[in-house]
């Protein structure tokens, strides 16, 4: 089974998107990277586990329960953006878009505009 890679470079949303509720859980309960597996950020996932492993074994679990909460609540909003039809990149952490993103325009600031003189 081979993946596609669209033309923004981003993760296209699976055909039935993750509820973002079990990615957190995911994310929380399983090494901190679980999650991001399931929803196709599979490099993003590995890496987390590895962080995850390392801190562990340094900080005897301490620092690594840092490494799940911050993936947990990453995976949760990175799920929601799959739900909502976005496409997410191997790299895209909270609420950041790739490239190809249907995210709307930003209003631009009447301030900022130059007229002609």
């Amino acid at each position: 089974m081979s993946e596609t890679i669209p033309p923004g470079g981003g993760t296209t949303p699976p055909p039935s998107p993750k509820d973002p509720i079990l990615v957190l859980v995911l994310n929380l309960l399983l090494c901190g990277g679980a999650g991001y597996i399931a929803i196709g950020q599979k490099a993003k996932g590995i890496a987390a586990i590895v962080l995850w492993a390392i801190l562990f074994y340094v900080t005897c679990g301490a620092a690594s329960g840092l490494v799940a909460i911050f993936g947990a609540v990453d995976g949760y909003l990175q799920a929601q953006q799959l739900q909502e039809g976005r496409r997410i990149g191997e790299w895209t952490f909270f609420r950041s878009h790739s490239a190809g993103s249907t995210s709307p325009p930003r209003p631009q600031d009447s301030s900022s505009r130059t007229t002609p003189s």
